[in-house]
């Protein structure tokens, strides 16, 4: 195994990947996988810098990480995607709901300023009774 400068900064950066600490790819990205191009991508190099004639051994290694990676997907439980069909289903069916709650909203609100109304008609009144009653008192 020859220890070119170049060959240093890629296995750093396969390890990087490895242990998900990256600086520059996103591991957490669905369509992450291990290749050539990513692992020279994360080691700030561009696509085509590693090839298997110079890097014999690293090519082999990033191969096996991506079947290990691979394998490790095939045994953790799959997230299931949600289709478009069924995110416009749940969107549409949080509609209804908050516009529903909305209408009540409203409602409620009508009959508060229904009630202000009225209890503020009501004590006009009664001040005007009480203006009427302490002038009857004020004249005897």
């Amino acid at each position: 195994m020859s220890n070119l400068r170049g060959e240093k900064l890629y296995r750093a950066a396969l390890e990087r990947l490895k242990n998900g600490e990256t600086e520059v790819v996103d591991t957490t990205d669905p369509n992450f996988r291990f290749s050539t191009t990513i692992v020279a991508v994360e080691a700030g190099k561009k696509k085509g810098f590693i090839r298997s004639e110079r890097y014999p051994q690293l090519c082999k290694e990033i191969a096996a990480q991506e079947i290990i990676r691979q394998s490790q997907l095939a045994e953790s439980p799959k997230k299931v995607k949600k289709t478009s069909d069924a995110r416009v289903e749940e969107l549409s069916n949080k509609y209804v709901l908050l516009k529903r709650e909305h209408e009540t909203c409203l409602e409620k609100m009508l009959n508060l300023i229904k009630t202000n109304y009225e209890l503020q008609s009501e004590n006009k009144h009664l001040k005007a009774l009480t203006n009427n009653v302490s002038s009857l008192n004020s004249r005897q």
